[in-house]
């Protein structure tokens, strides 16, 4: 009998607006599963929120719209507790990850559009895909490495919890690293296009995320069945398989 552990659904939660605040660049909301979208290009008609997530509803002035994105490991992705024996004859256990893959979402229901901003609606629909198209390429990149780390990912351990806490853990180490990454590039982008109509600088960004996206275009994966995406609990779990 062989068993398998989901690997938890993790999230990139960074969530920020075309005029979001220096101290409102975080955003903690759950994700909602049942009005998600994949990467794709973004319409007013896709911010459904009634009212701005967070602390951007309790600034003295209201963002002009809020995107709530996110990087989520594939629910599908697998870690197999594999018994081997080690050079004492002792069964121990080697970690193998199957499925692993990265994918930006947007929650629908969490992204919010001020019906009564007064700067140009195709100006910020713009920035806020920017700010979708930064997230994708994170998850991008984030495919793009993942042969080169499962391959150094020899994670072993005494017992089945033992390896899937510690794979878990690697996994989360290389996510915690890309949300550092791209939480500060997020920021930098709204510190140099958020406060005003920044049309020209909007423009680079909109040029160096092009070209981003093109060099990572090969690391796009498709993640099926995506609504309702499963509940996964906070800790691994096993089951028994055939």
């Amino acid at each position: 009998m062989k068993q398998t552990s989901h690997i938890p659904l993790l999230l990139l939660a960074l969530s920020l607006g075309a005029s979001a605040q220096p101290d409102q660049t975080r955003v903690d909301t759950g994700l909602d599963s049942t009005d998600v979208i994949t990467w794709r290009r973004l319409q007013i008609s896709d911010f459904h929120g009634k009212r701005p997530p967070g602390a951007f509803g309790t600034g003295m002035i209201r963002p002009v719209a809020v995107t709530c994105a996110y990087v989520i490991i594939n629910p599908a992705a697998r870690i197999f507790p594999i018994p081997i024996v080690d050079s004492t004859a002792q069964t121990i256990y080697r970690a193998r990850v199957e499925g692993l893959s990265y994918h930006a979402l947007m929650s629908r229901s969490c992204s919010w559009w001020n019906r009564d901003l007064g700067v140009s609606p195709a100006y910020v629909l713009q920035h806020e895909q920017m700010h979708f198209d930064i997230f994708e390429i994170a998850a991008r990149r984030l495919n793009r490495d993942v042969p080169g780390l499962l391959k150094v990912m020899d994670v072993r351990g005494p017992t089945v919890q033992a390896v899937v806490d510690r794979a878990q853990r690697h996994i989360e180490r290389t996510l915690a690293l890309a949300q550092e990454e791209t939480a500060g590039r997020n920021h930098k982008f709204d510190t140099e296009t958020s406060f005003g109509f920044e049309l020209q600088r909007q423009a680079s960004w909109r040029m160096v995320l092009d070209r981003d996206l093109q060099q990572v275009k090969d690391y796009a994966v498709t993640l099926e069945e995506l609504t309702p995406l499963p509940q996964i609990d906070e800790r691994p779990r096993r089951r028994p398989t055939q």
